[in-house]
């Protein structure tokens, strides 16, 4: 395997600092094996000459590939299920109190392949049945457009979805020869699309909850900055951030701590 040199490997991370926000510099291994084989398959002599390519832009599905490539897209259902629980428990019994006729909307940032977005709407599903409640809606975002494709095909194997439980497997998931689709009813309340944390447009609206997990522990400290400030903008007082347990929102003028690397929108901010 031809190695980047270190001006390649400092101009690859410089790259990916400035287009997606993400810190890449520890992981020289994973972009070596990840990109050379996406330079091999484009027939390309070196590594400037790759990047030469997705700088210029000249083509826009190399440098989709590009991204696709450097992201991470591991997820599954119901992962860390404890936050599961408190949106069960504690979110949605306020929510429903506080906004009983207003319609929630949630957003997943950095979305993945779906298992998160899914993930909430069935819980969504779940809490519904005895109770009625007003429409919810869930945006769920990401900047990779394959990993995006496969969450609205909704497909998955049954290794993948061995977390799920027993029930919900039943009532949520329909048998595609050895696969498993998502129901439509679980789909129609969530809407995939391409967008960027940290675009100033990327969010849109206002939202009750805001689900971003395992997204900015790649971010460089700046970009993680105006992450966290963005999000804090578009949600609504009071409104729930959850983020992933290695993921800390420090600033407890905007946020209140609730456990488990939940947060509320302190009541006084203004947005």
């Amino acid at each position: 395997m031809q190695h980047m040199s270190d001006t390649e490997f400092e101009r690859t991370c410089t790259l990916i600092s400035r287009v997606l926000g993400l810190e890449m510099r520890a992981k020289r291994v994973l972009l070596e094996c990840r990109l050379t084989r996406e330079r091999e398959r484009l027939e390309l002599p070196s590594f400037t000459a790759y990047l030469n390519l997705i700088e210029s832009g000249a083509n826009p599905r190399a440098f989709q590939r590009f991204v696709d490539l450097v992201t991470t897209h591991y997820t599954y259902f119901m992962r860390e299920s404890s936050q599961f629980s408190f949106l069960e428990h504690v979110a949605f019994p306020e929510l429903e109190q506080r906004i009983p006729e207003r319609p929630w909307k949630i957003l997943c940032a950095g979305c993945s392949t779906g298992e998160e977005a899914y993930t909430l709407s069935m819980l969504v599903e779940e809490y519904s049945r005895s109770r009625s409640l007003p429409p919810v809606t869930i945006r769920a975002i990401d900047v990779s457009e394959p990993a995006l494709e496969a969450a609205r095909r909704g497909i998955y194997s049954a290794s993948h979805i061995d977390k799920v439980p027993l029930l919900w497997k039943s009532l949520y998931f329909s048998r595609e020869g050895e696969q498993f689709r998502v129901v439509q009813s679980i789909r129609n309340r969530i809407t995939f699309q391409s967008a960027k944390l940290g675009d100033a447009n990327a969010l849109r609206g206002s939202y009750d909850l805001i689900m971003c997990r395992n997204v900015l522990i790649y971010f460089t400290q700046d970009a993680k900055e105006r992450a966290l400030n963005q999000l804090h903008r578009h949600l609504e007082p009071q409104g729930f951030l959850v983020l992933g347990h290695a993921e800390i929102a420090r600033d407890r003028e905007k946020f209140t701590y609730e456990g488990n690397s939940i947060y509320r929108k302190q009541e006084a901010s203004i947005r």
